[in-house]
């Protein structure tokens, strides 16, 4: 196939076009139905909020797995993890509404304190084949400088999980319950410095910010005042690059890819 080619760059064009089928001119065009995995309430929507929103008014079935209990999101002494785990799982259920999601998965691992193990996979394993989506969107793990555990262990989890979910051998138990393996389409990584795809959310950043603001255990005013101006400095950064107001970012590849690829990051 690659007989006539001379140079890296027609090689590499052409595994992407011919071979790979691989276009990102409209990625998430075909899909009925996402999950989008998170470390903690919140991520979501501060994330991809205007993505999640703009899918879910075309139709498409946006589902969150949520992966810790925010237990630790808290500066005040005065109120127990407990009692903060309760808090926000009722503020991410009323977040969710507003951008058109209706089902999560709640993981309850312990805020700051995911594992990364094969447990975690199987967990995340199970609900991709019960649910069977078309795309997966996670953080993405290599974010430079990312100093929290969560995120990068989300992120490494769920591209395992996608690759794992249609290997029949890996957790042949869901295979016994009638869960068939199942391949994932595509994974989309948000919270990401290398966006190779940006959805323009100017129309829809005020309802972003509503999504985020319904988070009030972690948006008090006086947090809110730094965090506004942050959050549209990011969205900034991402609309900046198509000409856009505002923007998310996502950084989005072939399966094959995410395995031994050294010029994964070119795309």
């Amino acid at each position: 196939m690659f007989e006539n080619v001379s140079t890296f760059e027609e090689a590499f064009n052409k595994l992407l076009k011919e071979v790979l089928e691989f276009n990102l001119e409209n990625p998430f065009e075909d899909a009925k139905k996402v999950i989008c995995i998170e470390p903690h309430p919140d991520d979501c929507a501060i994330g991809m909020g205007g993505t999640i929103k703009k899918l879910s008014d075309e139709g498409v079935e946006v589902i969150y797995i949520c992966m810790t209990d925010g237990y630790m999101g808290t500066t005040d002494e005065k109120l127990s993890g407990h009692e903060l785990a309760l808090i926000r799982r009722r503020e991410e259920e009323e977040s969710a509404k507003l951008l058109g999601v209706r089902k999560i998965y709640w993981l309850n691992y312990r805020d700051t304190e995911l594992p990364y193990s094969r447990e975690v996979r199987k967990d995340l394993v199970k609900i991709i084949r019960k649910e069977k989506p078309d795309g997966v969107f996670a953080p993405d793990p290599w974010l430079p400088y990312e100093s929290h555990p969560d995120h990068r262990r989300t992120g490494f989890l769920a591209i395992e999980s996608v690759a794992f979910s249609q290997l029949p051998n890996f957790s042949n138990i869901d295979i016994d319950i009638g869960l068939k393996p199942h391949s994932v389409s595509f994974i989309a990584l948000y919270y990401t410095h290398k966006p190779n795809y940006i959805v323009d959310i100017t129309d829809l950043m005020e309802l972003k910010l509503k999504a985020i603001r319904a988070h009030r255990s972690q948006f008090t005013d006086d947090i809110w005042e730094t965090w506004e101006p942050f959050l549209r400095t990011v969205t900034m950064f991402y609309g900046e690059k198509i000409g856009a107001r505002y923007g998310e970012g996502f950084r989005i590849m072939p399966g094959l890819f995410y395995h031994i690829t050294p010029f994964a990051d070119l795309i």
